[in-house]
């Protein structure tokens, strides 16, 4: 019996070997290139559903992700976003690695109630101690109710490895046999396996190949929330920004970030002035709303960087956006949702009536 290889570089071997496509070209012309062509414009006509972002690009099939300095809100503004594509009628995979699914629920109440009525909005707080059956809040949840069949979150506690992220999504694809959006919060708390022995950077670059490899296997729309260096919470979102950013800088498709807006004045465009960009720091954070931007650093899939303005109002977990000087005539086509994949979200002025 001929013996059999079995040692770890073997299986390295194996492994490798199996995940390497070759493919003749002429053959893929002929048989393959038209299809992929049409799935990659179906999977174009995807919304975030914030106006001034969608003004400017549909995202695509490809690896988002997003970073902000702590507290900023990233996770609200992704969930948000969460939230409008399934309003949509966009299937929705959340993987909360943090929060609970009830701190999740009473975001959405919340951020309901204010773009209907904000100066009688509750906190996602108060909602989970409100009497529920108050008629405002009823509203609100009944809102909520009308495409939550296509949101599904996924509740991690901060015991997810990257292994049981990848059967979820594959069994979520079989099951429901739809390509959902993945959304994942976040990055860095992802844990490694038990064997595993990789120093921090080594995981996280691990981990982010590992999503891009989910992602491009099933040509899915993979947002990915990440952590800042901290020795970057005083300056503007740059690629050095990122933790461990040489992963995330080369093997993410569209690279965002939410910073603060007075980012960009005194005494931050000057050298060191810590206490002062400390306190600045905290007034901009005490403000109502909190003006925020969204950068576009990195995009493979048209405009190559671009920045959306926001007014945040950290009590009702909304981004509004800032639509100052922004032609989005044609940003959802009309009313009546001629393309049929996107609504205007709730809380906004229809384009032709600004």
């Amino acid at each position: 019996m001929e013996e059999q290889l079995t040692s770890p570089a073997a299986q390295a071997a194996d492994a490798a070997s199996s995940s390497i496509k070759k493919t003749n070209m002429a053959e893929y012309y002929e048989n393959q290139f038209a299809s992929d062509v049409e799935n990659f414009k179906k999977g174009g006509k995807l919304k975030s559903g914030y106006v001034n972002i969608d003004a400017i690009t549909n995202l695509y099939p490809g690896l988002y992700v997003i970073g902000a300095i702590s507290s900023l809100g990233k996770t609200t503004f992704i969930h948000q976003m969460g939230d409008q594509m399934a309003e949509a009628g966009n299937h929705v995979l959340f993987f909360s690695l943090e929060q609970s699914i009830l701190e999740l629920a009473s975001k959405s109440i919340a951020r309901k109630m204010a773009q209907k009525d904000q100066k009688n909005g509750l906190s996602s707080l108060q909602v989970r101690r409100a009497d529920l059956s108050d008629s405002q809040i009823t509203a609100a949840i009944d809102k909520c109710k009308i495409h939550s069949d296509k949101m599904t979150i996924v509740e991690c506690s901060f015991r997810a490895t990257i292994d049981d992220i990848a059967n979820t999504v594959q069994e979520y694809i079989k099951q429901n046999n739809v390509k959902p959006v993945v959304i994942i919060d976040y990055l860095q708390v992802i844990q490694p396996s038990p064997e595993s022995k990789m120093t921090t950077k080594d995981l996280v670059d691990y981990h982010v190949r590992r999503l891009k490899v989910l992602q491009t296997d099933n040509q899915l729309t993979m947002i990915v929330i990440s952590s800042l260096n901290r020795q970057n919470y005083m300056t503007a979102i740059d690629f050095e920004s990122f933790k461990e950013s040489g992963g995330i800088e080369y093997t993410a498709d569209v690279l965002w970030g939410l910073q603060l807006q007075c980012i960009h004045n005194e005494p931050f465009t000057q050298q060191n002035k810590v206490n002062e960009k400390r306190q600045k720091i905290i007034e901009a954070k005490k403000a109502v709303p909190r003006k925020i931007e969204l950068i576009c650093l990195k995009n493979r899939f048209g405009v190559s960087s671009y920045t959306c303005q926001f007014d945040y109002y950290p009590k009702y977990d909304w981004f509004k956006p800032d639509l100052t000087g922004l032609d989005i005539s044609d940003t959802y086509g009309s009313d009546t949702d001629t393309d049929g994949f996107m609504t205007v979200p709730e809380g906004y002025e229809l384009p032709w009536s600004i």
